[in-house]
C-alpha cells in the first residue's frame, strides 16, 4: 500500500502531487549539505546548549567541535580546523569577551583569521556596545531559531544557499 499525503487549499483537502513532494524533498536536501564539509566549534559551559546547536548545524551539514569553556575551546581550536567559532558570552572563569580575544591572539588565529560570533541569552541591545568593542562578528541569541542560525553562518561565511544546486 503507498502512503498519500493530503494538504489543505481553500479549506478543502486534496491529496499531494507526487510532483511537489519531490521538489521538497529536493529543497530539503540541498538545505541539509549546504553547509558540507565547514566545521563550527561550539564554545559553550550548557552541556544542553551545545547539543540543541550541534544537532541545528547537523541539520545543514556542518559539522561541530563543542568545548564546555573558553579555555578548552581554544586547545580544540589549536587541535583542528573550524572555519567558524560560535562563542558563548556568559561563562564562569573566562567569559566569552576574553575568550575571543585568547583565541584571536593566537598565532594560528593571527595567520588565518575565522569569524566569531557571539552566542548567547543576552538580548542584543544589551551586549551590542561590547559585542562592537572585541569585533565579534555577529550576534545568534538564544534561544535561537533554525533561520537565525543558518542566515548569520551563510553571512559571515559568505556562501550563497544555491551554491550547492547543480
Amino acid at each position: 500500500m503507498g502512503a498519500k499525503s493530503y494538504f489543505l487549499v481553500d479549506n478543502k483537502i486534496q491529496p499531494m502531487d507526487e510532483e511537489f513532494n519531490e521538489e521538497v524533498s529536493k529543497v530539503e536536501t540541498v538545505a541539509n549539505q549546504v553547509l558540507e564539509g565547514i566545521s563550527i566549534l561550539i564554545i559553550d559551559d550548557n552541556p544542553i546548549n551545545l547539543i540543541v546547536a550541534e544537532k541545528t548545524l547537523r541539520k545543514f551539514g556542518a559539522k561541530s567541535i563543542k568545548a564546555l569553556s573558553a579555555k578548552e575551546g581554544i586547545q580544540k581550536y589549536n587541535a583542528s580546523q573550524p572555519s567558524l567559532i560560535l562563542m558563548d558570552l556568559h561563562m564562569p572563569g573566562i567569559d566569552g569577551f576574553q575568550g575571543t580575544a585568547l583565541v584571536r591572539e593566537t598565532e594560528k588565529f593571527q595567520k588565518n583569521s575565522i569569524p566569531i560570533l557571539a552566542y548567547t541569552t543576552y538580548a542584543y541591545d544589551e551586549v551590542k556596545a561590547k559585542i562592537e568593542e572585541h569585533n565579534l562578528d555577529g550576534y545568534i541569541g538564544k534561544p535561537f531559531t533554525q533561520g537565525q542560525v543558518f542566515e548569520t553562518i551563510m553571512s559571515v561565511l559568505s556562501i550563497k544557499s544555491d551554491s550547492k544546486q547543480a
